[in-house]
């Protein structure tokens, strides 16, 4: 029986919904650890919904850290604090035991955890088997405008095959927002229902892509609030550094529009949920 995960936070804030921002901020915090890895994929791997665990995935960020222990000089320190982590990372059987030691040495930080956006599709069983390994998890869910979000992953698709965004035909376009793989991570409904049959209220933080960037040391407190650590706001440096930034390319208006009736009845759903929609989702949705 695998042992239990105490202090441990994940957030399964859905793709290309600043998750990777978060990851930078809370790492700069004194009494949070992160995985190096930011998302460790391991309840994927387990539902059977990726293969990012694979021995050749896992020596090649081995790979990345070892060059950038050799080239990122001030991060030498840090880096090298690793090196025991990334052993237990290329270990094998992957299990439960394996996950747990992830989290076993914390470099004198009293909290840990990582964030995986995968984690929002693996349903009940996946939210499950956290819960199994950490009783007292807290879990942080982001969602952003899913018209906004559709057309973010529009642009990630396109950076990532070489696609030039502009020239794709709206058809193209909507393809790519509806392929099954984006879809899943779209359906905010399923995962907030998803979240409340297995964890309680207080365990669960439900957090607005837009709101977040609306007042980021305000978000980042509630954050440390939730986990249960203390808040600096001298702490957090570079609040408005973007990660992972697409193309910049304007959404055309029929791809708006196809998005806009395709989300109205998410959007009610969560609205009536959770009592409230921040004024961006009203604005685009004309709610």
């Amino acid at each position: 029986m695998a042992q239990i995960i105490k202090d441990y936070f994940v957030c399964i804030g859905a793709q290309k919904a600043g998750t990777t921002w978060l990851a930078r901020m809370l790492d700069q915090h004194p009494d949070i650890f992160q995985t190096p890895v930011k998302e460790i994929h391991y309840f994927d791997h387990v539902a059977g919904l990726s293969d990012k665990l694979s021995h050749h995935k896992r020596r090649a960020r081995r790979r990345k850290y070892y060059l950038r222990m050799a080239t990122q000089w001030r991060q030498f320190a840090k880096l090298r604090t690793q090196r025991q982590w990334y052993r237990h990372y290329l270990q094998d059987p992957i299990d439960d035991a394996w996950y747990h030691r992830l989290f076993a040495e914390r470099n004198g930080a009293r909290f840990a955890g990582e964030i995986t956006p995968e984690y929002a599709i693996t349903g009940i069983t996946g939210l499950a088997h956290i819960k199994r390994l950490a009783p007292d998890a807290r879990v942080i869910y982001i969602m952003r405008n899913p018209v906004a979000q559709a057309w973010s992953q529009v642009l990630h698709e396109c950076r990532k095959t070489g696609r030039d965004a502009r020239a794709l035909s709206i058809e193209e376009a909507v393809a790519i927002a509806r392929s099954p793989h984006y879809r899943r991570f779209a359906d905010y409904v399923a995962t907030l229902d998803d979240l409340a049959k297995v964890f309680t209220p207080a365990q669960t933080l439900i957090l607005f892509y837009e709101d977040i960037h609306q007042d980021r040391l305000a978000a980042l407190e509630t954050i440390c609030r939730f986990i249960g650590t203390a808040f600096d706001p001298h702490w957090f440096a570079k609040l408005s550094t973007r990660f992972n930034a697409a193309q910049k390319v304007v959404m055309p208006a029929a791809f708006r529009a196809r998005l806009r009736e395709e989300n109205q009845a998410q959007i009610q759903a969560i609205a009536q949920r959770l009592g409230r929609l921040p004024v961006a989702w009203q604005e685009e949705l004309a709610l």
